[in-house]
């Protein structure tokens, strides 16, 4: 059984990309905005979160991410969250980190400074 991973971004290509990535050693799953996310999360208790912030309905904005990590976390307070997202300022990382997000890191797969 392979351990259970959740992709949460608004954009296909990027979910399409991380999928490709990591599916030969992982189960993955998709969702692109918090409803989805929060019932395959719950359905599918996935051992680790990948979650862009920047999401539907304001995906230039990232509180409705924000707010998809504290919802994750109120389900189980333990979850692995790992933020991947375009909302590059260090502020933005700082208030996932400090809302449960083991790290944030830029998507695109270039590291937060």
């Amino acid at each position: 059984m392979k351990p259970k991973i959740l992709i949460v971004d608004d954009d296909e290509e990027i979910r399409t990309q991380m999928k490709w990535g990591l599916a030969k050693a992982h189960e993955i799953f998709l969702a692109e905005d918090r409803p989805t996310a929060l019932e395959v999360f719950q359905e599918k208790h996935p051992l680790l979160v990948l979650l862009d912030l920047g999401l539907p309905p304001n995906p230039g904005d990232p509180e409705e991410g924000l707010a998809t990590l504290s919802d994750l976390l109120a389900l189980e307070r333990l979850a692995k969250v790992i933020v991947v997202t375009g909302q590059g300022e260090k502020a933005v990382a700082l208030r996932a980190i400090g809302g449960g997000a083991g790290i944030s890191c830029a998507n695109r797969w270039t590291w937060m400074s």
